[in-house]
Parts: structure tokens; C-alpha cells; sequence
């Protein structure tokens, strides 16, 4: 019983928001946007509209997202996102500048 417990503690608990900061890249440029340039920004549009999925840099890690359309319009930029994390990607709830 107590590890039924303990399981469903767990999991209500990863359930909450968290928030992270870091930079709006693309899957094919990767960490190289990080710094979020003007010249950053451009590339990272410019990727993006011809398909190459947003992806989130935080520190050395490039994460991708469950939900990218809530990220459009922030490509190349510094935010903060709140959210949460749906196994290896970032389920976005809100983007700050």
C-alpha cells in the first residue's frame, strides 16, 4: 500500500507547473542561438518557416516542446516559459519576454 502511495504522491506532484528560462532555438540549429542575437533571431525564424521544429535551450540542453505552437513568435528570443514536462518534452502553459 505504501508504495501505491508514495507512486501517486509522485506523480501529482510532477504534475505542477515549473518555470525555466532560456532561448526559443530550432531543431536544426540547436544551442548555437543561444545568445539571441538579432542575427540569433533571424536564423531561428528563418528556419523555422521553412519546418524545422522550435526548440527550448536552457543552459547545454536543447529540449523540444509537446505543444510548439505556443511558442510561435518568441523565435530567437530569452524567455521564461511555465510549464510542465511530458516525458522528454516541455508542455508549454505560458511565455514571458
Amino acid at each position: 500500500m505504501k508504495k501505491v502511495f508514495v507512486a501517486g504522491l509522485f506523480l501529482s506532484v510532477s504534475a505542477f507547473a515549473e518555470s525555466w528560462s532560456g532561448t526559443i532555438s530550432d531543431a536544426h540549429c540547436g544551442a548555437k542561438h543561444a545568445a539571441s542575437s538579432e542575427a540569433d533571431q533571424k536564423c531561428v525564424a528563418g528556419c523555422t518557416k521553412r519546418g524545422e521544429a522550435p526548440v527550448f535551450v536552457v543552459g547545454d540542453k536543447v529540449i523540444e516542446f509537446a505543444n510548439p505552437e505556443a511558442v510561435k513568435g518568441h523565435e530567437g528570443h530569452k524567455v521564461t516559459i511555465t510549464g510542465s514536462m511530458k516525458g522528454d518534452k516541455v508542455q508549454v502553459e505560458s511565455v514571458k519576454m
